[in-house]
């Protein structure tokens, strides 16, 4: 009997960000509640995250303007969304220079 994995889904912080990307780029198409999470990589850096999408269509790229602030991390964080047809393939956040971050966002801000 094998157990089957719980879909994965955005995280709050997550969400902050393709919302702040959506706002300074309208052209972007996202229906938050149709995105599919593929999966999530910690880099010790950053992270990763993954999205069902359409492989065929053009690659675009979008970065974040807005900062991200989380407690704990000096020189704050950024984004960057890889995009196929204005639809999210990979968001990837990063720390400024090579401050670890464990994944742990409470208390963030964006903007």
């Amino acid at each position: 009997m094998t157990a089957h994995a719980e879909p994965l889904e955005l995280n709050a912080l997550e969400i902050a960000i393709l919302e702040a990307m959506a706002k300074e780029r309208p052209s972007l198409v996202l229906e938050l509640g149709r995105l599919q999470v593929q999966g999530r990589r910690l880099t010790g850096v950053g992270s990763y995250t993954d999205f069902a999408c359409d492989e065929a269509a053009e690659r675009d790229s979008v970065k974040l303007a807005a900062s991200i602030a989380i407690p704990g991390i000096r020189n704050g964080m950024g984004a960057s969304l890889l995009c196929r047809g204005h639809r999210p393939e990979c968001l990837e956040i990063f720390t400024r220079g090579d401050e670890f971050w464990t994944g742990a966002f409470d208390g963030f801000s964006v903007g």
